[in-house]
């Protein structure tokens, strides 16, 4: 049987990050690309379009976008990505699935290099290798078959990935990829000192709030 695999991208206005991203994908070869779109005002449609993806549309809803995304992709294996991500390595995925690797992320990288983004790097991709505990932002591929066992995205504003990650812990720990994938700083963008381990400490207290039962649409309030 042919192993062939999908990309699934959720997307809002991502007009200035969408066009590297896309190219990137060039390096892991998908056989379809799918952007879920929730409304973007600007060029994301236009310039997904233009690169040949699948675009549809969903409200905005990250854990409902990749779902979306996710039943209709056609592939064995799929690759969830953010847009503001770029891979930077070439990555054979269809060989490593055949090798027995079911799921599994990339290492991480900030797209600037402050002494601060350089030390979150680091601990996020330890975390990451040590408990088998990647985010969305490092990219997450999973054979299709495993993801529908373990029911997929829920429909979570955030934390979806946090979520998907954990169920899929019980089955198949994921695998670290040989592969980097370079992510967008912007959000960590302040003159504010060491503001990037505030934002990861914020981040920290908003999981442990959602491994005590609170719900992410509540936890919603206080990510922004």
């Amino acid at each position: 049987m042919r192993v062939t695999l999908s990309v699934i991208i959720p997307t809002f206005n991502e007009e200035l990050y969408i066009d590297q991203a896309l190219k990137s994908l060039e390096l892991i070869d998908p056989d379809e690309v799918i952007v879920v779109d929730a409304g973007s005002t600007d060029r994301t449609r236009e310039k997904a379009e233009a690169y040949g993806a699948k675009v549809i549309q969903s409200e905005k809803n990250r854990g409902i976008q990749l779902k979306k995304g996710a039943k209709l992709a056609k592939g064995n294996l799929l690759f969830f990505m953010h847009a503001d991500c770029k891979i930077l390595d070439r990555i054979d995925l269809r060989k490593l699935y055949k090798k027995g690797i079911k799921a599994g992320f990339l290492n991480l990288c900030f797209d600037k290099s402050s002494l601060s983004l350089k030390l979150l790097e680091r601990l996020i991709n330890l975390r990451a290798r040590l408990f088998n505990l990647p985010y969305g932002d490092q990219g997450l591929f999973i054979e299709k078959v495993l993801y529908e066992k373990i029911g997929g995205f829920k429909e979570y504003p955030f934390l979806e990935d946090l979520d998907l990650v954990l169920r899929l812990k019980r089955f198949y720990p994921p695998f670290r990829l040989p592969g980097k994938i370079l992510v967008s700083s912007r959000k960590f963008n302040s003159k504010i000192p060491f503001y990037p381990f505030l934002i990861s400490l914020r981040n920290n207290l908003i999981i442990l709030l959602f491994l005590l039962g609170f719900s992410p649409n509540y936890l919603k309030n206080f990510y922004k």
